[in-house]
C-alpha cells in the first residue's frame, strides 16, 4: 500500500469531518478513513495504478509535487476551508432548485427526500435568487433548472422567460423527459421562453436500466422526448447514470444512438452512480472514470482512450471530456485537445462557459461531446475536490453550495445541508 496524498472526508454514518488518505492498492486507488465511533472505511475511487492516476492528475493541473503528504501541507492548501466551501472557486454553472415535486417515484434518485416538506419558490423568489447569482458569478453565468422534476411546475415557461429577461442566454433544463415526450408544442413553448438545452436522463437503449433506476419501462418516452426536442429546436444532452452490472454494457449503443441523432443531441454525459438521495442498499458498487473510458473504447470502434482528458477547472478526479466531429456516415473524428495545466482563476470559468455555449447550445454543427462527472458521496467525498467544485446549488438564502456537499447524505439519510433549496 502506497500513500498518494492526504485529504479530508466525512464519516458515512455520522458525517463528522475526518482525516483521509488516498492509497494505492493492487486493484486501484482507495480512500481510507477511520471514525472513532463507526470504524474504518475503504472505498475504491480510481481503477488504475498509481502511475496512471498521477499522470491523469498532472494533466489536470495537480502534479505529484502539489499533493499533500503531511497534515501541515494539507492545512496549507485547505486554509481552514470546510464543506460549505466559502473558499470555492466561481462555478461554471449553478442549479436553481425549482421544486421538490416529481412525476416519478424512482428507486434511485440523486435529490429527493420523501420526508421533505414542499419546496417550490415563487417566481418572485426565483427572480431574487437568479439576480443574486448572476451578480456574484458574472454576466456570462450559465443556469440550470433542477428539481425534483422542473416540468411539474406549470409556470416553468414563465420562469424561463424571467431568467432570459434577467440576461441568462444559456438555460439548461435537467429533466426525466416524461412531460417533453407528451407534446411537441410544450417543447416549443419552452424553447420560445428561453430554454436552450435539455439535460435528459437517458440510461440505456433497452428497458432494463429504466426498470432499475425508475422502476418502470421508459425507453420509448425517452426517444419521443428527443424527437420532440428536435422538432422544437432544443439541444439535448443524454445523461447516463452508470450502474455497474446493469447498463455499463450499453455505453456503445448509447453513443450510436447519440450519433444517429446529431445535431439535436450535443453530448453524452456519463455519471457513475453515487450514493446519496434514494438508492437500494444492494446496488452499492463502484465504477470509476478510467474504467468508464476503457468501456467506451472497448464498445466503440471510433473512440480511443487517448481521446479523453480531465478538465482543468474542476478537480481532475471529478470529470473527463472529449469532443468529436460526426461525419455523415456516423464516424467520430476526435477534436480533443485536453488541457495540460490548471487555468488561471478568473479566466478559466469564462473559458469553460464559452466551451459549453459552443458545444451544448442549439446549432446545426455536427459535433458531439462525450464525457462525464463522478459526483462524490459520503464514502468518497474529498475536500480537495470540493474546493474546486464547478457546479454549485443556489440556496434559498442566496448562498452557493458545492453540488456534492449539498446532496451529501449519510447511510441513515442525514444531511450536511438539509432541504432541497
Amino acid at each position: 500500500m502506497n500513500l498518494i496524498c492526504k485529504t479530508r472526508s466525512v464519516c458515512p454514518v455520522c458525517l463528522r469531518e475526518l482525516p483521509a488518505e488516498l492509497t494505492e492498492h493492487p486493484d486501484g486507488i482507495y480512500m481510507e478513513k477511520v471514525c472513532a465511533d463507526h470504524g474504518r472505511f475503504e472505498t475504491l475511487i480510481w481503477q488504475d495504478d498509481g502511475a496512471g492516476f498521477l499522470q491523469w492528475m498532472t494533466r489536470g493541473g495537480c502534479p505529484p509535487e502539489t499533493l499533500p503528504l503531511t497534515e501541515e501541507q494539507l492545512e496549507a492548501q485547505l486554509s481552514g476551508a470546510g464543506f460549505t466551501c466559502d473558499a470555492c472557486q466561481s462555478p461554471s454553472s449553478a442549479a436553481l432548485m425549482t421544486t421538490n415535486r416529481c412525476n416519478m417515484n424512482c428507486p434511485v434518485c440523486f435529490t429527493r427526500d420523501r420526508q421533505e416538506a414542499l419546496h417550490e419558490p415563487s417566481l418572485e423568489e426565483c427572480e431574487s435568487l437568479l439576480r443574486n447569482y448572476r451578480e456574484r458569478a458574472g454576466d456570462d453565468a450559465l443556469l440550470e433548472f433542477c428539481g425534483g422534476e422542473p416540468t411539474v411546475r406549470e409556470d416553468l415557461p414563465a420562469l424561463a422567460q424571467l431568467a432570459r429577461n434577467i440576461g441568462f442566454d444559456y438555460i439548461q433544463l435537467n429533466t426525466n423527459g416524461i412531460r417533453l415526450s407528451e407534446s411537441v408544442s410544450y417543447c416549443s413553448q419552452l424553447r420560445e421562453a428561453g430554454i436552450t438545452t435539455v439535460y435528459l436522463g437517458f440510461d440505456g437503449v433497452t428497458d432494463h436500466p429504466y426498470q432499475i433506476k425508475y422502476g418502470r419501462s421508459l425507453l420509448e418516452e425517452k426517444k419521443r422526448a428527443v424527437d420532440n426536442c428536435e422538432a422544437a429546436g432544443l439541444a439535448v444532452v443524454l445523461v447516463v447514470c452508470v450502474i455497474p452490472g446493469e447498463n455499463d454494457g450499453e455505453l456503445g449503443e448509447i453513443i450510436r444512438y447519440a450519433k444517429a441523432n446529431v445535431p439535436t443531441v450535443k453530448g453524452v454525459y456519463l455519471q457513475p452512480i453515487s450514493y446519496f438521495g434514494i438508492y437500494p442498499e444492494d446496488i452499492r458498487k463502484r465504477i470509476t472514470i478510467p474504467e468508464l473510458i476503457r468501456r467506451l473504447a472497448d464498445q466503440c470502434g471510433d473512440i480511443s482512450e487517448g481521446d479523453f482528458g480531465p478538465c482543468s477547472y474542476e478537480h481532475p478526479q471529478c470529470s473527463f471530456n472529449a469532443c468529436y466531429l460526426v461525419d455523415r456516415e456516423g464516424t467520430l473524428w476526435s477534436l480533443s485537445e485536453p488541457f495540460s495545466s490548471r487555468c488561471v482563476e478568473g479566466q478559466c470559468a469564462g473559458r469553460i462557459r464559452k466551451v459549453l455555449r459552443n458545444t451544448w447550445m442549439p446549432s446545426r454543427t455536427r459535433m458531439l461531446t462525450i464525457g462525464g462527472m463522478a459526483f462524490q458521496d459520503a464514502w468518497n467525498i474529498d475536500l480537495l475536490r470540493v474546493r474546486r467544485c464547478s457546479i454549485q446549488v443556489i440556496q434559498k438564502d442566496g448562498r452557493l453550495i458545492p453540488l456534492c456537499s449539498k446532496y451529501l447524505s449519510s447511510c441513515g439519510g442525514g444531511k450536511l445541508f438539509p432541504g432541497i433549496g
